[in-house]
């Protein structure tokens, strides 16, 4: 794509490997930094994210910047979009990157009285280590970026150019379905696998007497309630209705394994986890 300038609200993971990205694959592009910690936004032109910065009070590089990008969590992009409004230029395209979309696409909505482009993305993409510090280039590489919402054919030409020149592919969702989808996918997994360490932590397993006896299989199962537990509640709570149904229907698939085990089961237990192994295999 064409080189723009760029600006990034919110440099930890996601925002810090955008930024890293840009400078790798668009060589000729500006990249700005915003936010509200000075020094943050110093070690981050120090790591070669950005070309500069700006703090929340200084709101003159904000005016030329082609693209904007709010990184941060669902509940501060409208806040943050609203701050930053008056000074964006009329033709910007800004997005955001949070993992639950029409709660952030109807906050922003309300609050959009010049009516720019608001564009909601998701790469679905991360760690469970959070910070600038953990930023990569390559973090979008061979991974799905959601972009959320129906667009003018010029908008949607310049959000997918964007998004594919870190190597991401694209799919068009709806907000509805991407939230749908992503409680099962994502943000279930991450409960279950909180609920499991609190499990394990409740009957004494956090001695460490124990540690020798975990197995590769439980450290890959909790890895991801490593992540930030902040982020979480927010996203939670802004997608609670999804999650919940979600949570229900994984409550029968426990149902249905104690059934098995109780009875005896074995040939419908094995044919179970044969299932459950091949579904894996296709991931």
């Amino acid at each position: 794509m064409e080189c723009k300038r760029v600006g990034i609200y919110g440099l930890g993971l996601i925002g810090g490997s955008l930024g890293l990205a840009v400078k790798t694959y668009l060589p000729g592009c500006q990249v700005y930094g915003f936010g509200r910690n000075k020094e943050k936004l110093q070690n981050a032109k120090a790591l070669g994210m950005i070309d500069g910065y700006a703090t929340d009070m200084d709101l003159d590089l904000i005016e030329s910047l082609d693209i904007f990008v709010i990184a941060t969590p669902p509940e501060e992009v409208a806040p943050i979009f609203e701050r930053f409004m008056p000074s964006l230029k009329d033709e910007v395209i800004v997005m955001d990157v949070a993992s639950i979309k029409r709660h952030v696409i109807d906050a922003v909505e309300k609050v959009n009285s010049r009516q720019l482009t608001f564009v909601g993305t998701h790469p679905m993409t991360g760690s469970e280590k959070s910070g600038l510090e953990f930023a990569r280039a390559d973090l979008f590489e061979k991974k799905i970026v959601a972009i959320v919402g129906d667009y003018p054919d010029e908008v949607l030409e310049i959000v997918r150019d964007f998004w594919k020149s870190f190597g991401a592919q694209i799919v068009i969702v709806s907000a509805d379905f991407h939230d749908e989808i992503v409680a099962a996918t994502s943000h279930v997994p991450h409960l279950i696998a909180s609920a499991l360490s609190c499990f394990l932590e409740k009957d004494g397993w956090a001695e460490v007497r124990f540690f020798g006896l975990y197995g590769k299989g439980l450290l890959d199962t909790t890895r991801i309630a490593q992540g930030n537990p902040a982020m979480w509640v927010d996203i939670v709570f802004k997608n609670a209705d999804n999650i919940e149904r979600s949570l229900m229907d994984f409550s029968r698939e426990i149902d249905t394994l104690l059934h098995l085990i109780r009875n005896g089961r074995k040939k419908e237990l094995e044919e179970y986890l044969q299932k459950a192994k091949e579904f894996r295999e296709t991931l």
